[in-house]
């Protein structure tokens, strides 16, 4: 899967495929204007039952133990990638064409950390990309990215809330018993 889609669209596609537990890991350098949409997103995604959030910026591989850890059955990569496309669009990509799409600033590629998630946890990897603006050092997040940004955080965090969680996921969660405010 490997298009480029609208907010109800990329609503739709997720509600498919966040299924069992899911980490969401926002990647991005704050301090790189729009690159930091990923880690933007991470910092808005209410975590529940089944759900860890992980703001990695732009160092994920050093939160590839804590996500395997976590035993996932999908993990969601968020970040900002030259789609050659308008800024602020979005396309929601598999693990098999994650890795056709990342002409990154981040030290490890793509591929590298997408191999290593699905040897260690087996788990359905998809990346929400984020067509940048502008990646300059010191320079603000653009209109459009800062739009897709508020956009796809309320997006996951409703298609992440009205999930159905497997028994093993409520039995290790801390909200058990509980109900999230």
């Amino acid at each position: 899967m490997s298009t480029r889609v609208g907010i109800m669209d990329l609503r739709e596609q997720l509600v498919s495929v966040t299924q069992g537990n899911v980490i969401v890991m926002g990647i991005g350098n704050p301090c790189r204007g729009d690159d930091a949409a990923g880690s933007r997103v991470a910092r808005q995604i209410c975590e529940g039952p089944g759900v860890h959030v992980i703001d990695a910026q732009d160092v994920p591989e050093n939160y590839l133990c804590q996500v395997a850890h976590h035993r996932p059955d999908t993990v969601v990569l968020i970040d900002s990638v030259d789609l050659d496309s308008m800024p602020g669009s979005v396309a929601l990509l598999d693990q098999d064409r994650t890795v056709g799409y990342w002409p990154s600033t981040h030290r490890v590629p793509m591929s590298l950390l997408v191999d290593y998630l699905e040897r260690t946890t087996h788990a359905r990897i998809f990346l929400i990309a984020i067509q940048p603006r502008q990646t300059g050092f010191l320079q603000p997040m653009s209109a459009e990215v800062s739009s897709s940004v508020e956009g796809i955080a309320d997006l996951l965090n409703d298609v992440l809330g009205m999930r159905r969680v497997p028994a093993h996921a409520e039995s290790s969660s801390p909200w058990k018993g509980k109900v999230p405010a």
